[in-house]
């Protein structure tokens, strides 16, 4: 097998495919510019604790979402196989055969803090050791660090339920976003003059903290749109529930039932409330309305990617 035709592959579950993966990916990518191999990922379309802890954390990106940010991120080669028990088994040594065996693997990539094998018994240093015996190419990338921190998808989650969207935004080098197809709610935004879509994220998908958010609202298409985004109860109108995300639109005009949409998180603006009466909260989505306006001209719309 000539090299042109083995892969590079970057190790990971990549959740958010933030900064720290980025560089995990460049990793791979430099390294098969200077073997002549090809850059690609290894990964898994669930997340590893849903096997071996029982349940996975919320999560950050769908499959199809790291799918479509492996591939901006100059990916060749996507493998995602499902993370089960068997799997789970084997030993850091069969995990490394299976990987030359059957998937064409030239050299690992990955960072620092990476385990892999039964019961997490490997680590970066073993998998260069490994990698040494078998001939094969290896690298780790560094940590990046924010404000002093390591990003890991473990803090943006912590950011997310903070509701520090814009840190996220730093750590992830985009906004957080969620998207899901727009459902009927019961119309009172419509009759209040603001009409609002509903949107149902992902199931297994991280929510952020309640309150209301300055966001972007992306269509099918690309087409972007300034909106105002409400996470939680809504306790003006009502007193227990679900949770629910409304999305208000500035200025569009439009059905977007049955239509999927993105909802980027651009910036927390204030904690959820009750009024009084239904005047008040419209007197306050107006100022809201108009403090999105201003924080969004500020947003570097090259950070946003056309994810599915």
């Amino acid at each position: 097998m000539s090299r042109q035709e083995k892969v590079i592959y970057a190790l990971g579950f990549f959740d958010g495919v933030h900064k720290g993966h980025q560089a995990i990916l460049e990793t791979a990518r430099q390294l098969a510019r200077e073997t002549g191999m090809r850059p690609g990922v290894f990964t898994y379309e669930n997340h590893p604790q849903s096997v071996v802890g029982g349940s996975a954390p919320p999560l950050l990106t769908t499959p199809e979402e790291r799918r479509a940010l492996f591939a901006h991120y100059g990916m060749e080669e996507i493998v995602m196989i499902p993370f089960d028990a068997h799997f789970s088994a084997q030993s850091p040594e069969e995990f490394l055969r299976m990987l030359t065996e059957d998937y064409r693997c030239g050299g690992l990539c990955c960072g620092d803090n990476f385990h892999f094998g039964a019961k997490a018994a490997g680590n970066a240093s073993l998998l260069l050791e490994l990698c040494q015996k078998l001939g094969l190419f290896c690298r780790v990338a560094s940590p990046v660090l924010e404000k002093g921190k390591t990003v890991s998808s473990t803090l943006i989650r912590t950011l997310l339920r903070e509701g520090d969207a814009q840190e996220a935004f730093r750590c992830l080098g985009r906004p957080f976003s969620l998207a899901g197809e727009i459902v009927h709610g019961d119309g009172r935004g419509h009759r209040l003059g603001i009409p609002t879509i509903n949107l149902t994220p992902p199931e297994g998908a991280l929510w952020p903290r309640v309150g209301v958010y300055a966001t972007l609202t992306q269509m099918e298409g690309g087409e972007t749109w300034p909106s105002l985004t409400n996470v939680g109860m809504r306790p003006t109108f009502r007193a227990q529930g679900s949770p629910t995300m409304e999305t208000h639109l500035t200025g569009f005009q439009g059905d977007l039932y049955g239509r999927r949409v993105r909802v980027w998180f651009w910036a927390y603006l204030r904690e959820e409330q009750k009024f009084e009466n239904a005047t008040l909260l419209v007197e306050q989505i107006a100022r809201d309305t108009k403090k999105t306006q201003q924080l969004l001209q500020s947003l570097d719309r090259s950070d946003i990617y056309d994810l599915p």
